[in-house]
C-alpha cells in the first residue's frame, strides 16, 4: 500500500482544513443557535406553566403575512411525514 510522506499528509491535512474552515464555522455558529433556541423555549414554557406569559395574548401579537398562509407548498418541501391541514384565512 502506497503512503503519501509525512511531509505531504501534513500538507493534505492544513489544505483540508482550510478548506472546510467556513463548513466548521457555520456549523458551531448553528449549534449555538440550536441551544440557545432550546434555552429559550424552555424559558417559554415555563413562562406558559406559570402564568407568567399568556399564550392568547401573545398569540395575537405574532404578525402574519397573508400571502405566506396561502402560497401554496412547493411539491419538493412535502415528506411522507408531513401532516398538511388546509389553510384558511381569517381564522
Amino acid at each position: 500500500m502506497l503512503l503519501p510522506s509525512v511531509d505531504e499528509q501534513d500538507a493534505i491535512l492544513h489544505s483540508l482544513e482550510a478548506e472546510l474552515d467556513p463548513v466548521t464555522t457555520a456549523i458551531h455558529r448553528t449549534e449555538r443557535e440550536i441551544g440557545m433556541l432550546r434555552e429559550y423555549r424552555t424559558r417559554l414554557v415555563a413562562d406558559v406553566v406559570t402564568g407568567k406569559l399568556d399564550v392568547g395574548d401573545a398569540a395575537g401579537r405574532i404578525p402574519v403575512e397573508a400571502e405566506e398562509l396561502s402560497a401554496p407548498i412547493p411539491a419538493e418541501d412535502l415528506t411522507d411525514e408531513a401532516e398538511l391541514e388546509p389553510v384558511t384565512s381569517g381564522d
